[in-house]
């Protein structure tokens, strides 16, 4: 495994409790773990796929509880408006996402995967099946796709720093971590 990161220069904001309550947001936990897990919040609703099931649904509040209580390193990117599509709308497409993946499965899929989807569907940004977090989110920056970037028990400077893995590292990890839910 090759300990280092990947620097993305982006807009450091600082955090704000009402700050998730508007806008589309990525929100990646555990930030330095590998691999962190990412989800999408709509106007203050979380919704992510993980080893379990999908969170539908989940109040900014709620998530933001957890995650003061547990101390979990987290980035909260906020993400250029859609000029179409409603909030509602997104949010609605994107749980869709969710229920058909249903859970995350090594070699098949990742909690990227319906944010992937999804920025296909609403940005026209194609991806590629094996992209990782760190390129996906470059790719972003790099598209002018992202406003700013806010952090909760993680220090900005002129960006974000993401833990590098391959692919194979990432299965792996979800292999195992999905190894007591297997009934697949």
């Amino acid at each position: 495994m090759i300990s280092q990161d990947i620097n993305i220069p982006l807009k450091p904001e600082k955090f704000r409790d009402n700050l998730l309550q508007k806008g589309t947001w990525l929100v990646i936990l555990h930030a330095q773990r590998i691999p962190p897990h990412i989800g999408l919040m709509f106007s203050g609703n979380y919704n992510s796929l993980t080893i379990k099931e999908h969170e539908i649904n989940i109040n900014s509040s709620l998530l933001l509880k957890t995650i003061t209580q547990k101390k979990i390193k987290s980035l909260f990117i906020k993400v250029l408006p859609h000029p179409v599509f409603s909030m509602d709308h997104q949010k609605n497409i994107f749980q869709e996402y969710l229920k058909t993946f249903g859970y995350v499965k090594h070699n098949e899929t990742t909690c990227l995967s319906p944010i992937k989807l999804f920025f296909r569907d609403f940005y026209a940004l194609e991806t590629d099946k094996d992209e990782l977090l760190f390129d996906f989110i470059r790719r972003l920056n790099e598209n002018d796709f992202i406003e700013s970037v806010s952090a909760l028990n993680i220090e900005l400077n002129n960006g974000i720093s993401l833990p590098f893995y391959s692919i194979e590292e990432l299965n792996e990890k979800i292999k195992i971590e999905r190894q007591p839910y297997y009934n697949d």
